[in-house]
């Protein structure tokens, strides 16, 4: 959905459920693949994400047991599709690692890693192609999704009916983002990683629906979930390495230094970006955002 296409007198409500049926069909439609990839499941997690987001956005028109059914749905379709991602996702984090530091061209225990990882993306590949089933029902939930949330009631509404969502979904990043900079390791940042792309998510929703100067939050957003996104993927490599009897000791070297230098970097500039980006209280940036949409405020 365009900003430009959007009608000034459109609801919110009814924007928000639109995205979010789009969101959810995208990902069948990845799931429903011939022949599924590692791509089709890395599609089809972002799709549900944002669906996840979008039906954050809607909280406050829904109601609790509706909103919990739907979400609890959204969560656990993505999270039957973690380890095919996961093995995709190592292999090219390794592969942007090496292409930064030089010295890793050539390390052995760099190549070793690769090629582990490369072999665990095949298999996870072949089970995909051999299996199918394996998605189908993650498909399957995402379809009925789609059909109950055509039935929910949220009306047509404007921003008073999101603004408790976004609140909620705001509020969230800002003390996660508290907790990372209090105590920075793998899972705190990974908690305030998915608050942060909630937020972006959710940004991006809302854009349809703003007119005029908008708030400059989104392109921040996305930048700190990108460095929280990227610091995870080498916290993820780095167990991969010392998790693997053959690679632990060679790994004590350039790798792991490498992978340890890189994440330092990028949860310095995160904790700069989340400063920026979690100023304001939570009721000062729904009310900002409010301002900045151009619907009905019923």
């Amino acid at each position: 959905m365009s900003a430009q296409g959007a009608p000034s007198d459109r609801s919110a409500t009814a924007t928000v459920r639109a995205a979010l049926l789009e969101h959810a069909g995208a990902a069948a439609r990845a799931l429903g693949s011939p022949t599924p990839s590692a791509v089709n499941v890395h599609l089809a997690r972002k799709q549900i994400k944002r669906a996840r987001a979008a039906l954050r956005l809607l909280r406050g028109a829904l109601i609790k047991a509706t909103y919990r059914r739907e979400d609890a749905a959204l969560r656990r379709a993505a999270r039957a599709l973690n380890t095919a991602r996961d093995a995709r996702v190592l292999l090219r984090t390794l592969d942007a690692l090496r292409r930064r530091r030089a010295a890793l061209r050539k390390d052995q225990a760099a190549a070793a890693l690769a090629r582990v990882l490369g072999q665990r993306q095949a298999r996870a590949q072949r089970q995909l192609r051999l299996r199918p089933e394996l998605l189908a029902g993650e498909r399957a939930v995402l379809l009925r999704l789609q059909v109950r949330a055509r039935c929910w009631p949220v009306g047509g509404h404007g921003w008073v009916r999101l603004a408790p969502g976004f609140t909620r979904i705001y509020r969230a990043g800002r003390r996660a983002g508290r907790a990372a900079r209090r105590s920075p390791d793998m899972l705190t940042l990974h908690q305030w990683r998915k608050k942060v792309q909630y937020l972006s998510h959710a940004l991006q929703t809302l854009e349809p629906l703003q007119s005029g100067r908008r708030p400059q939050i989104l392109e921040l957003a996305r930048r700190l979930a990108e460095h929280l996104g990227d610091d995870h993927d080498l916290a993820l490599l780095r167990a991969a390495v010392v998790g693997s009897a053959p690679l632990r000791t060679a790994a004590n070297g350039p790798l792991l230094a490498a992978i340890e230098q890189r994440r330092a970097m990028l949860q310095t500039k995160a904790l700069a970006a989340g400063k920026r980006l979690y100023a304001r209280k939570p009721r000062s940036m729904a009310a900002r955002i409010g301002r900045s949409c151009t619907v009905r405020r019923s």
